[in-house]
């Protein structure tokens, strides 16, 4: 009989298994077996909520070993199209929109499968409003819509009966159509070469990371009080708009720098050539 309190030892030993690949010197064919170098190469983990404990202890771990701590990004799932709850099944055609649908069979199945937020009746809709935290087809705009404006504006009048049903998965149909659209063309240039050449295993040269200030955590020069946050606020902090503009001009530096890495890590191997 087994006792109380206790558990299988493979639960055990799989949080093992999914800290290991956490730390880069677990793929000594990639980084190289220098140790001294390896544990300072830091790892990014995105992950559902139910592997945030693995890489919690992973993260404490790190800190007797002398490695570098992962990072977490923790992601949400799409819902299947038969809403909040249910998860999408490859063997079910009707959970999902699947990247190799033509732009008929999504239109078809947000139609017809797309769980809605909207009232039984057209009055009842237009008096009491939608709900947009159960509505599939706002819930994937969430992810494929970028402009936040715009979402709002559908947000509130879906909630206050303005926009039907209809209306807002037309606006879910036409995003989703052209998003799986633009895959399918880029698909269609892969070759079995480009593959070959993506899979190869290969080392990886860590230069460090670029140092680049947080955004959240850096003011813009003459960028100040109502300016620098909330109208009126004058507590420094940004909005929005403005982390996204300097977020994006973060990354063209961050790119532009690891440009110039490249070009002089490639400078001073002719010279080294040159000098044999």
């Amino acid at each position: 009989m087994e006792a109380k309190h206790s558990s299988n030892i493979g639960k055990i030993h799989f949080a093992s298994i999914q800290g290991a690949t956490a730390f880069a010197g677990s793929f000594p064919h990639i980084f190289g077996e220098d140790e001294a170098k390896t544990a300072k190469i830091p790892c990014l983990i995105p992950c559902a909520i139910d592997q945030d404990p693995y890489f919690r202890l992973t993260r404490d771990c790190a800190a007797g070993l002398k490695y570098a701590k992962p990072s977490l990004i923790h992601m949400r799932f799409l819902d299947a199209l038969q809403g909040p709850g249910s998860k999408m099944s490859a063997s079910d055609d009707t959970s999902a929109i699947f990247l190799s649908d033509s732009p008929k069979q999504i239109k078809a199945k947000i139609t017809k499968y797309a769980f809605s937020g909207g009232k039984e009746t057209l009055e009842e809709h237009r008096e009491h409003g939608g709900n947009t935290d159960v509505d599939v087809s706002y819930q994937y705009l969430q992810f494929f819509m970028e402009d936040d404006e715009e979402l709002k504006r559908i947000k509130d009048e879906y909630n206050s009966g303005k926009m039907l049903t209809g209306e807002l998965k037309a606006i879910c149909i036409e995003y989703l159509q052209k998003y799986v659209a633009v895959f399918q063309e880029r698909r269609a240039k892969v070759t079995d070469e480009v593959v070959a050449q993506f899979m190869a295993v290969r080392p990886l040269d860590w230069t460090g990371n670029p140092k680049v200030p947080r955004a959240d955590l850096v003011v813009p020069l003459g960028m100040t009080g109502a300016e620098g946050g909330s109208a009126g606020a004058g507590d420094g902090k940004m909005t929005k708009n403005q982390l996204k503009k300097l977020l994006k001009e973060q990354q063209i530096a961050a790119k532009k720098a690891e440009k110039e890495a490249a070009k002089a890590k490639a400078s001073q191997g002719d010279n080294a050539a040159a000098t044999a």
